[in-house]
């Protein structure tokens, strides 16, 4: 694990011979938004940082408070309006990306949502839990592979980093991968009252899922390198737990306590962006302290072979085993087809 102090040194020595492309998904406040400051603060502005999210106003503050640097040439800090939930404006928004840039080097997606008691669809009949928390994701890493590809190919760092609970999934399950069952068996009247089954599934089963997504799409990209990170306790949003108030007093207590042990997000952005300025290529978990626990690079593109000896086994990737990593080519393959299936435009545009 390495030191903070080790990891600010490592971070200030970033010294890019190009101007580095940045987009930061859910980089108006919280962790996102520290993250996009320390990028900016460590290559003193001279970066094109991109902020997606909803909250304009707070992506004008943290824009705002970025370095500026003397030059007028290459670097360029902006902000896109969309929303997380809706795969469609998702993919409009990387439409407009590749549109606009030639290539990408950085994707850092952290828009999240975190309810145990509430447990709802999107207006496009998605998860509300999955949407933001795994489909999201997916969407932005498919829609701008083709800009970190180019990136690659231009001999520059491309990195996409999905920032969730990295070592925390369990078990992936095909059975009700897009939660339709659980939420079908919740009882609408007791929502935001008591615990929901539906939304602990989506709360559970969302890291799982992100470590499919990143395991799938390194094996497909040999040349990039795909992490999925945990960010631990932070003071954020993302800290807030609901129970349902019925059991508020335990979330209150929880929430107290995490006063005390939660980090601020300026702290968590330093390892977060250690993280992402040090990985070359594949797949890498990561924990709060960006230790990675566990690893694979891969030389050229590997199918998923239901067939191999140990495509069933829950936490081996292509014949190796990963600590803390919760898929199998079997369930990932199953996850990778439905999601697909799920985001596309003909299936949301029913």
């Amino acid at each position: 694990m390495p030191k903070f102090s080790a990891v600010q040194v490592s971070n200030a020595s970033y010294r890019p011979s190009y101007v580095p492309v940045a987009v930061f998904a859910g980089g108006t406040s919280g962790i996102g938004g520290a993250m996009a400051e320390a990028f900016a603060r460590y290559t003193h502005g001279k970066a094109h940082i991109i902020l997606i999210g909803r909250d304009a106003d707070a992506a004008a503050r943290v824009i705002a408070g970025l370095p500026r640097p003397q030059e007028t040439d290459g670097w360029r800090h902006e902000f896109i309006a969309c929303d997380a939930t809706s795969m469609s404006e998702i993919r409009a928004t990387c439409s407009l990306l590749r549109e606009r840039l030639s290539h990408l080097n950085f994707l850092v997606v952290s828009a999240g949502f975190n309810s145990m008691s509430t447990s709802k669809e999107t207006n496009e009949g998605l998860d509300y839990h999955l949407a933001l928390r795994y489909y999201s994701r997916y969407v932005y890493f498919k829609e701008l592979l083709p800009l970190l590809a180019n990136a690659r190919d231009k001999g520059q760092q491309a990195h996409a980093m999905t920032m969730l609970g990295a070592g925390l999934g369990v078990p992936i399950s095909t059975d009700d991968i897009g939660l339709d069952k659980a939420r079908a068996q919740t009882i609408k009247a007791l929502k935001g009252v008591m615990l929901s089954f539906a939304a602990i599934k989506g709360m559970t089963y969302s890291p799982g899922y992100n470590d499919a997504l990143v395991a799938h799409f390194a094996s497909q990209n040999p040349g990039i390198a795909f992490t999925h990170i945990h960010p631990g306790f932070v003071k954020s949003s993302g800290l807030h737990s609901d129970a349902g108030w019925l059991l508020a007093p335990i979330s209150w207590l929880y929430e107290l306590v995490m006063l005390f042990v939660a980090v601020r997000p300026e702290t968590c952005a330093e390892y977060m962006l250690y993280a992402l300025l040090n990985a070359d290529r594949g797949v890498f978990l990561r924990s709060p302290t960006a230790n990675v626990f566990s690893s694979r690079v891969f030389d050229a593109p590997v199918d998923w072979d239901a067939n191999s000896p140990t495509a069933s086994q829950a936490g081996v990737l292509h014949g190796v085993r990963l600590k803390g990593y919760s898929g199998s080519d079997i369930t990932v393959k199953a996850v990778m087809e439905f999601t697909e299936e799920a985001t596309s435009a003909q299936n949301l545009g029913r």
